[in-house]
C-alpha cells in the first residue's frame, strides 16, 4: 500500500489526527536507532519472565486482529501501528509469526530471511542492509493493547530466536529506536549486542546513515569501528520498532 493509499485509508476511517501526525513526521522528524545482533546458536542465559504463548506462522484469519482500525478517537499510535501492520502484511513479506494465548492471537512479528532480500528492499527502500544467507531480521513487533501488561513479547521473541537456530541462522538482528529505553534494556538483557547506529531522516533527504560498513552483510559482523555508508530509502520510509 502506497503512502497515499495509506493516508486515504486512515482518512476514510475517521483518523484525521494520525494522518496529520504522519505527514508532520515525514516532513520534519529524524529517528535514531541502534542495530543489535544475537547469535541464536547460543542459549539465552538470562532469566526472562514469559507468558504461556504458542508461536506459529500467521494465518489468514489472524490478520484482521492486527489490522482492523480502532474506533475514531482512539490512540494515534494505535491507529498508525495497525495501518503499518496492514501495509506490511500486504507487502508480500513472508514469515510473520503470531503469539497465541487463550484469547487468541495477541502478538505479531516478522523474522525475515535472506531469501526475501528483494522484497525487503522494495518494502523499506534500503532502510535495512541486505541480509546474509545465515542472517535473520526481527522486525515489527506488535502486541495488542489489552495484552501489553503480560510478558507476551519476551516469550515470542525467545521462541523466534529458537526458530532462527532451527533454520540454521547464525545471526539475528533487530533495530531499536533510542527513544524506546525499556525495549533497549530488554534486548540487551537477552544478550543482543549493538553493532551499528542508524539515522533515519524525514524531510527532503530521507537518508539513512549506517555508522558501520555495510558494503556486504558479513562485513558488519567484525566491524566494531565506525565506517560510513548510506542507503537512501524512499521519502517517508518508516518502520515501527517493537
Amino acid at each position: 500500500m502506497s503512502n497515499l493509499r495509506k493516508g486515504v485509508w486512515l482518512l476514510r476511517k475517521g483518523h484525521h489526527r494520525p494522518l496529520l501526525r504522519r505527514i508532520r513526521r515525514l516532513a520534519w522528524s529524524d529517528t535514531i536507532a541502534v542495530g543489535l545482533a544475537y547469535d541464536p546458536r547460543v542459549p539465552v542465559a538470562a532469566k526472562i519472565p514469559r507468558a504461556q504463548v504458542e508461536v506459529r506462522p500467521i494465518e489468514e484469519q489472524d490478520i484482521p486482529t492486527f489490522t482492523s482500525m480502532p474506533p475514531a478517537g482512539s490512540s494515534r499510535v494505535e491507529a498508525l501501528t495497525r495501518s503499518n501492520a496492514r501495509n506490511l502484511l500486504e507487502s508480500g513479506l513472508r514469515t510473520c509469526y503470531v503469539g497465541l494465548t487463550q484469547a487468541g492471537p495477541v502478538y505479531m512479528q516478522f523474522l525475515i530471511t535472506a531469501d526475501q532480500n528483494g522484497r525487503l528492499l522494495t518494502v523499506f527502500g534500503g532502510l535495512f542492509p541486505p541480509l546474509a544467507e545465515d542472517e535473520g531480521l526481527l522486525e515489527f513487533a506488535f502486541t495488542l493493547k489489552d495484552h501489553r501488561a503480560r510478558p507476551v513479547m519476551p516469550a515470542v521473541l525467545l521462541r523466534l530466536i529458537e526458530i532462527a537456530r532451527e533454520q540454521g541462522l547464525r545471526r539475528v538482528v533487530t533495530y531499536v529506536r533510542v527513544d524506546r529505553p525499556s525495549l533497549m534494556r530488554f534486548v540487551l538483557r537477552v544478550g543482543f549486542a549493538p553493532f551499528v547506529g542508524a539515522l533515519w531522516s524525514g524531510g527532503a533527504s530521507s537518508a539513512a546513515t549506517w555508522r558501520s560498513s555495510h558494503s556486504s552483510p558479513a562485513s558488519s559482523r567484525s566491524s566494531s569501528g565506525l565506517g560510513t555508508s548510506k542507503h537512501l530509502p524512499p521519502r517517508g520510509a518508516r518502520s515501527t520498532r517493537a
